[in-house]
């Protein structure tokens, strides 16, 4: 299938952010220039069919009706915690800028005040969709040369969003989107939170984790009223980081979804330690990026900055691994 790219609005209309390729540390360095309106409203989009909904969010494919230009449209209708309902337009001005996050070209307001994002629209889906694709193909999960570079791609997005003090906290391949161009950006920051920073003073010490899906949550996340500092809240995302890459290595749900809810924080909280199966081929620097993500005490979880230089994702053929994974992309589409 043929891939296009839309065009860019002109810059009157909406502020858009290039991205040329980087270094990881360069990445981590990056300015970030906050997302604009410049007077655009909801009016001037025509609706083009529905891409998904959530507990707190309805997101359309939507064209521009000056420019034909085409776009995401996320209008929320809730928040993850009480009195956050402004926190994904605060981390997306953060996050602007970087290359695997999302883009929002503008920040606006639906008919009832409430948060609407006019987001880059990623032709592929998410990484879910990309695996669910495979799978009614005949398929099974994502070979490891593609495999490698779509983990770095989300480590340098995750690592990305905690270098400005955010965590995201519902990690999943449903939250990471792809690109027929072999991109994967994170989205969906609905349980996002700030951890420190910003003009409105010092965050709180410890914020609520105990909001987003609960299939992808580390065994701390379950205690009841579970908080964390930013360290554990970073952690909790590292863990949603193995469970995304371990079940797009498999092709497969890593729980039964014939568990129960009981069933489901049982099996998390005090299975034994999740691993790549023996009997799969997967090289040895996998199998130690999976145990570094999913070690069961927080603070012993390596942190994102650490997966950066992980021998997984440093040792492996860029080239040969960003044409794979765009390969594989655009087989799915």
């Amino acid at each position: 299938m043929a891939c296009s790219v839309a065009p860019a609005l002109p810059d009157q209309m909406f502020h858009r952010v290039g991205a040329a390729a980087a270094a990881p540390h360069q990445l981590m360095t990056r300015a970030s220039t906050p997302p604009a309106s410049h007077g655009v409203r909801l009016s001037d989009f025509e609706w083009i069919g529905d891409l998904g909904a959530g507990g707190f969010a309805r997101v359309s494919k939507v064209r521009h009706r000056l420019t034909g230009a085409v776009f995401a449209l996320k209008i929320s209708y809730g928040a993850a915690y009480p009195g956050t309902e402004d926190e994904e337009a605060e981390v997306l001005r953060r996050a602007a800028g970087w290359p695997h996050v999302v883009t929002c070209h503008a920040l606006l307001r639906g008919p009832f005040g409430e948060p609407a994002c006019v987001l880059e629209f990623m032709d592929a889906g998410c990484l879910g969709r990309v695996l669910t694709r495979r799978q009614g193909m005949g398929m099974g999960g994502i070979p490891e040369p593609a495999l490698v570079e779509a983990a770095a791609q989300c480590v340098i997005g995750l690592a990305q969003l905690h270098s400005r003090g955010v965590a995201h906290l519902d990690v999943k391949p449903d939250n990471f989107l792809a690109n027929c161009r072999g991109e994967i950006k994170i989205g969906d920051f609905n349980t996002a939170r700030i951890l420190y920073g910003g003009a409105g003073g010092e965050r709180p010490l410890a914020v609520p984790i105990t909001a987003g899906t609960r299939c992808y949550f580390s065994p701390e996340r379950f205690a009841p009223g579970a908080r964390a500092g930013p360290h554990g809240a970073m952690a909790a995302d590292v863990w949603g980081l193995g469970i995304t890459v371990l079940e797009l290595f498999l092709g497969r749900f890593i729980y039964s979804p014939e568990l129960s809810d009981v069933g489901l924080e049982l099996a998390i909280r005090h299975s034994g330690p999740l691993r790549v199966p023996e009997e799969a081929e997967a090289s040895a620097e996998l199998r130690e990026f999976m145990a570094a993500c999913l070690q069961r005490e927080p603070a012993q979880r390596a942190t994102v900055l650490q997966l950066l230089v992980h021998p997984f994702i440093t040792r492996r053929d860029v080239k040969a691994s960003r044409r794979a994974l765009q390969e594989l992309i655009v087989e799915s589409l």
